[in-house]
């Protein structure tokens, strides 16, 4: 039996009329050989009048993902372009 996700950190970014729900959370990731534990980050857009999730608009990976997708929607509204 797998461990439960646990909560590591969970932000709500502003910019104008534009809002979003980011939570990072420690999981369990299926692998080829068996599982190991990691960090996820799941980005929402919220409805700041009715405090609800919308719709997942962005899947990345551990803190520093989470503090750059932070700082970006602060700063420009946007969610920044993953590398590659």
């Amino acid at each position: 039996m797998s461990e439960a996700n646990k909560t590591v950190l969970q932000s709500y970014a502003f910019f104008k009329d534009k809002a979003f729900f980011v939570s990072t959370i420690e999981r369990t990731f299926d692998v080829y050989c068996g599982s190991v534990r990691g960090l996820e980050t799941l980005v929402w857009e919220w409805d700041k009048d009715t405090r609800e999730r919308g719709e997942l608009v962005h899947q990345a990976g551990g803190l520093s993902d989470h503090e750059e997708i932070c700082r970006s929607v602060i700063k420009t509204g946007e969610i920044p372009q993953e590398d590659g």
